[in-house]
């Protein structure tokens, strides 16, 4: 189970381009893929307590390996470890001297690379349209976070690649996938979902039906 924990305030981040060149070397300077999947976790949502089993279902890694990679980032007092009734849960360690670098390097990486996002996503269907919005354009409180068009999508493939993408990235992510014409009825009748992404902040990774003018 998943329990919030007090406020915190990110500080802002800053834009850089990176790429798989990038998350290779930060993967061995910093432990490896499983490592860098659990520090992003806890940097990503910084007011929340983690069992150890919800962090191993979210980073989509086995039990004995996140255990071990856990009391790691502990002993390194990036994370704590706390008691809450009969259970052992894990935190956010605000006092961590190198927080803001590390939430700039980690988190920036994992979202300002989106070729390996899009390449994911491709897998949900005929791709026709992809927008980046929320949290990827730090608007945590956005509606949408992915936008998706896609022929011949099926909810459970896209759920499945989603889940994918969140256990890489340590965040949740909102998204919505829809057909070419449910997409262009919305759009065309201003509908809300649309417009909470569109007229926001936000980057159109592909565009198949003439997005850009």
């Amino acid at each position: 189970m998943v329990h919030l924990r007090h406020t915190f305030s990110f500080n802002r981040l800053t834009t850089y381009r990176y790429n798989n060149k990038t998350m290779d070397t930060l993967e061995k300077i910093f432990g490896g893929a499983h490592r860098v999947k659990l520090m992003r976790l806890f940097l990503f949502n910084p007011t929340l307590y983690f069992e150890t089993v919800d962090v191993a279902d979210r980073s989509k890694i086995d039990i004995s390996k996140t255990r071990s990679e856990l009391n790691f980032l502990s002993k390194a007092d990036l994370i704590k470890k706390s008691t809450r009734g009969n259970k052992t849960v894990w935190y956010l360690n605000d006092k961590f001297p190198y927080l803001a670098e590390f939430q700039r390097l980690l988190l920036d990486t994992s979202l300002k690379n989106s070729k390996p996002i899009l390449k994911k996503i491709a897998k949900i269907g005929k791709l026709k349209a992809v927008v980046f919005s929320g949290i990827f354009k730090e608007l945590p409180d956005s509606t949408i976070d992915i936008l998706v068009v896609a022929e011949g999508s099926k909810k459970s493939t896209a759920d499945s690649v989603m889940a994918s993408i969140e256990a890489d990235i340590g965040k949740e992510i909102r998204f919505a996938v829809l057909d070419t014409e449910d997409f262009k009825y919305r759009l065309g009748v201003g509908d809300r979902l649309i417009r909470d992404v569109l007229d926001y902040p936000h980057e159109i990774v592909l565009d198949r039906i003439g997005l850009i003018q």
